[in-house]
This record gives structure tokens, sequence and C-alpha cells, in this order.
């Protein structure tokens, strides 16, 4: 089968998927007089489908140009989103969401939604970890979506915490709110082992997450992630009892079936009024040994012309490799609701390699 046959297929599995539920036709259901054979009226089938799931998708595409990379400039497609929330009644839905560009599934989740006190999701979806983590790259304000630190800590963006998973992973989830909205609550149990994957260890994640909002327009947040991870590792042989892992060298602490401590702590707040948007937060890790660390702050300055955004963000992460910075400048036009041009420069350091400049551009389309 092609690349382009298994996108039809995936696309065709997930619409039946969403449309069988033991309980969606139920009341569609007319049973004859004279026949206890039960039929299923077409319009009426089709009035449930439209009224019960909800489609909708987004697109980004772009340039960039990075002074370290090779090819150094590309014209290339990040991602094409498609997304199937299914309601199933007043309380159960499920929800489907589907990459294109690197067909794969992203998310796939139940939801139960009791109260606003008291909610349960179970399948794949995003860490609930940190401010940034949860946010869909639609409202980000960076082109790289997510920065530095909250990349390394929980965005998959290392091997040694879930490489490609793009914060997501495999768990329970309890979450809610309380005081009218003005305290949220997530609390999860996750494999720890990324998107896709099958757990590597007979251990578990725990992730809980408590925000506060005293304003409307002000957030106070603090997560933590008190998880187990695994990877590849080999005897040193210069020492009994003592592993190193390929892939992060300098880090000892490791076991030998792999395991390693894996703990993230952050705390951050953000800002959103109607001209300005900030957000800012720190983190801190143990992965083994190691303690990394790193923080970002970014802000919006909100319609400086008509539909028009001002950006500025900075980073900095340490880890294994060494220390990372990133300064990035740039600006968003909102050409129509929820589809946006952005253009942005940055400069990164890095104690492992040269300096960098890039320079990105993007266009977002959403529906």
């Amino acid at each position: 089968m092609n690349f382009f046959g298994k996108r039809k297929v995936v696309l065709v599995l997930a619409l039946i998927l969403f449309s069988y539920t033991p309980d969606v036709f139920a009341q569609e259901q007319e049973c004859s007089s004279t026949d206890t054979t039960k039929t299923i009226d077409v319009n009426q089938m089709v009035n449930t489908l439209v009224k019960r799931i909800k489609l909708s998708g987004y697109a980004h595409v772009g340039f960039n140009y990075n002074s370290q990379e090779s090819p150094r400039d590309e014209f290339k497609i990040a991602r094409i989103i498609f997304m199937a929330d299914a309601r199933i009644n007043k309380q159960f839905n499920m929800y489907f969401m589907f990459d294109f560009k690197s067909a794969s599934l992203h998310e796939l989740y139940r939801n139960y939604s009791a109260s606003p006190y008291f909610n349960v999701r179970m399948g794949q979806f995003k860490t609930p970890f940190s401010i940034e983590n949860p946010m869909s790259p639609t409202v980000l304000e960076l082109i790289p979506c997510t920065s530095l630190v909250t990349g390394y800590m929980v965005g998959g963006g290392d091997a040694l915490m879930m490489k490609g998973s793009s914060g997501r992973d495999m768990g329970l989830n309890v979450y809610g709110s309380f005081l009218k909205k003005k305290l949220d609550y997530s609390l999860a149990i996750m494999n720890g082992q990324g998107r896709n994957n099958s757990d590597a260890n007979s251990q578990k994640d725990f992730v809980a997450t408590v925000a506060a909002h005293p304003l409307r327009w002000l957030t106070l947040s603090t997560s933590m992630i008190l998880g187990t991870g695994n990877i590849a590792v080999t005897p040193l042989s210069t020492t009994p009892n003592q592993y190193i892992c390929s892939v992060a060298p300098g880090i000892t602490g490791f076991k030998g079936n792999g395991n390693y401590t894996r703990n993230r702590y952050a705390a951050g707040f953000s800002v959103d009024t109607k001209h300005l948007g900030v957000r800012s937060e720190y983190m801190q890790g143990k992965d083994a040994d190691f303690v990394s660390k790193g923080y970002y702050a970014t802000a919006c300055l909100k319609r400086i012309a008509t539909n028009l955004d001002l950006i500025g963000s900075y980073d900095w992460l340490r880890i294994y490799s060494g220390k990372h910075n990133r300064y990035l400048g740039g600006l968003q036009y909102w050409f129509y609701p929820r589809c946006r041009f952005q253009l942005s420069y940055d400069y990164e350091t890095a104690d492992a390699c040269r300096c960098q400049n890039a320079v990105q551009a993007q266009v977002q389309v959403r529906f």
C-alpha cells in the first residue's frame, strides 16, 4: 500500500470508529408494527452524525533558513492535522488527532465529564505538565512551537525524555476546576514512553498540575512529573555496576536494565490581556544523577497595527550537553480568524556547537 493509500485507510477507519457507538442511534431506531426488526432512517443517521461529530484541522507550511543546517534553506510542511471530536452523549466523547505529514497518530482518547469538578480521560493525549506543553501550536507564538526548556523537559526534544513524542503519552488523567474555575487541577498516571510506543518498564509516571486564576488575565501554575525512564545502556568497563548511555555521555546513575530516575518540576505564570500576552516558566529535571534546568520568557504585543502582533522570546537551558541560549523576535499577522502569517529571526548559542542564525516564515490555516 502506498503512502497516500495509508492515509485513506486511516481516515476511513477513524470515521467508522467515531460513527459507531452502542448508544449513538438508540433514539433514531424505529420498530415495525408487524416486525421486530429495527431500522435506521438514512436521513436521521446523517443528521445524527453531523450533530455528534465535529471535524476540524489545521496546517503549517513555510520556509526555513538555518546557518548551521544542511541544507541551509528549504520550503517545508511542518504538520497537517486532522481532528475529530465525537459526542457520544452528555458525559462521554471520544477525540482523535492524526498528522498526515508524519502519517502518525497524535491523540486518541475517551473522555468522561461528570461535572466541572471531576473529569476522566483515558488514552493518548498531551502530558499535563507546565503551562506551555498542553497548548496547541495554533496559539503558540513561536514557529518552533515550544521553548527549548519545554521541548527538553516534556516535549520529546531529547532521547532521555521520550524523543519524538510531541509532548504526548498514554495514560489516565483526572482533572477539573473549583471555585468558579479559579482553581484547576490535573492528575495523571502515564506510561512514560511517549506516543505510539509500548511501555518499556513496569514503572509509571505520576503527573500533577495545579493552576490558579486569581485575576481574569493572570494564571499561576506549578507542575511535576515523578517517573522512571528507560534507555539502552552499556556497562562502564572501568567501574563495576556502573552503566552509561551513548546518547547522553557523562551521565551516570543508570541501572543495568536501562531504567533511570526521570523527574520534572515547573513553576510559572501567564498574563493575557487585550494588548499584551506574557508567559514565563522555570523548570528543573533530574535524569539519572544529572540535574537539568532552564527557563523561558515569551511576550506578545498585540495589535501594534491592524491584526499585527510583535513577538519576543528568550530561552536558557542547561542539560548534559551544555548550556543553550536562544533569542527570538518576530511578527504574526492574522489575515483571517485562527489563520496567520508568521515571520521570525532567532539567534542561538550552545556550548557544544557553533552559534546559529535562523529565519523562518510560516502560514497557518485552520478550519
